[in-house]
């Protein structure tokens, strides 16, 4: 950057940049007060210093002068040249405390951070060093480096640079395109003009919401604090909100496979049906709603950001799911059975009655082993999710409503199916939910 400045009548071209650009432009120096011709001495020693604060992760900048004859003279890139060497100043731009953690959160989860700044290659190096981007036996790389190199020669390095110096519009989108290649999903952070081309490439491009509106145009979202650990933050969330549904679908698939098998033994075993139609719409509609929509909104697991990034082209049933919706569907399943075989010993109609009331209220306390697939509902709490246990309540309370009076010729349930009856169906769903807490200790 140069300006043109008056002073003592005198016009001046003042001119400011990186040191290894601005040294290569000046013929003279500044040397106790007096103007020399630059010398590689001189030179040498200035950039002794520029490595020295470097190292220290002090961003430099070189200024330099040059005499102009005409005030109104507007100076081109042509202009800045023959100057005459000021100095050179070192200043820090401290990272966030924050970020520290979030890197090493990121490295945790599997995501590999890398830096690409327009810094001095040992200034970028140090500060990627100092907040854990870079290690022992990492890369960095400039801009001239990196346009030394091959396609397949920075697909073989790739992993190990962690750090881009003096980059071009065009480097950045070769980075990314690099690790698309690899079949990685990479996300990319910028805030200017020159950035918005590599922010388009990128799987999610992420503008800073104090950059250029080209950058947030070109950007998928756009990060209001430019905060890094937001973006951590945000892959947290990502990964909470994928798994709550997964949670949903788990609860949804394994209750209806535990009415479709009791149903397939009925048959089989020459059995009255355990449902009748009315039954399985309650059940639909009761256990299959509020307790589904409950575990969305779970809050995220600890060690969730501890997992590997997942395969986006993963089944949803993929990571154990599957497993999970067969141990359960079979559990609720068997003491749907168990239940159909007491009361059938009275009559088929209580039979069908219990085998209801078990399936409904086995459905409903799924809910709490549902939470999670690894933590046990007496770690997690039962109040830790307030709608889940309201959800469960409510649930409750809609089945009892199955029981009174009037209501019970509707849903077919004898005048036989007594408190006892309840209370062995009620024994047997808890005995249900037990046994999926058993099992997740058993798999882990």
């Amino acid at each position: 950057m140069s300006t043109i400045n008056k002073i003592d009548n005198e016009v001046v071209m003042f001119t400011k940049g990186a040191p290894d650009v601005v040294f290569s432009r000046c013929k003279h120096a500044l040397n106790n007060g007096e103007i020399v011709p630059i010398s590689e001495e001189i030179i040498n020693k200035y950039k002794s210093v520029n490595e020295e604060f470097s190292n220290k992760a002090l961003r430099v900048l070189a200024f330099a002068s040059k005499d102009i004859k005409d005030e109104n003279f507007v100076p081109s890139i042509k202009d800045e040249c023959d100057l005459t060497l000021i100095g050179i100043m070192a200043m820090i731009d401290p990272p966030r405390e924050e970020v520290y953690e979030a890197v090493a959160e990121a490295k945790n989860s599997g995501i590999k951070t890398v830096m690409i700044t327009g810094d001095h290659k040992t200034t970028a190096a140090a500060i990627a060093k100092d907040i854990g981007i870079m290690v022992d036996g990492d890369l960095a790389l400039t801009g001239q480096e990196l346009d030394a190199l091959s396609d397949l020669e920075l697909d073989k390095k790739l992993e190990k640079i962690s750090v881009y110096a003096r980059v071009s519009p065009e480097n950045k989108i070769r980075i990314v395109k690099a690790w698309q290649r690899k079949g990685k999903v990479c996300a990319m952070t910028g805030d200017g003009v020159n950035d918005a081309p590599a922010l388009k490439q990128a799987d999610i491009g992420i503008g800073m919401g104090s950059g250029t509106e080209v950058a947030k145009d070109a950007s998928a979202m756009v990060l209001l604090d430019d905060n890094f650990s937001t973006i951590v933050n945000a892959v947290e969330v990502g990964r909470t909100v994928y798994n709550n549904i997964k949670k949903s679908i788990t609860y949804l698939f394994s209750g209806n496979l535990g009415g479709i098998i009791a149903i397939l033994f009925a048959v089989m075993a020459d059995w009255a049906n355990p449902f009748t139609t009315l039954q399985l719409l309650f059940i639909n509609l009761v256990t299959d709603s509020l307790p589904a929509i409950a575990l969305g909104l779970e809050k995220p697991e600890k060690g969730v950001m501890n997992n590997s990034p997942r395969d986006p082209n993963e089944s949803i049933l993929a990571g154990g799911t599957l497993k999970t919706v067969l141990i359960r569907g079979s559990i609720i399943g068997i003491v749907t059975i168990i239940a159909q075989y007491i009361g059938m010993k009275h009559s088929p109609q209580l039979g069908t009655a219990m085998a209801f009331a078990t399936l409904t209220l086995s459905r409903i306390l799924q809910t709490f082993a549902s939470r999670s697939n690894s933590e046990t509902i007496f770690k997690l709490g039962i109040t830790s999710n307030k709608y889940a246990l309201g959800a469960v309540v409510i649930c409750l309370c809609m089945f009892s409503v199955t029981l009174i009076p009037f209501m019970r010729e509707i849903f077919a349930i004898p005048q036989s199916f007594e408190l006892t009856s309840a209370v062995t169906c009620f024994a047997l769903a808890i005995v249900a939910d037990l046994s999926m807490e058993i099992s997740k200790s058993i798999t882990k």
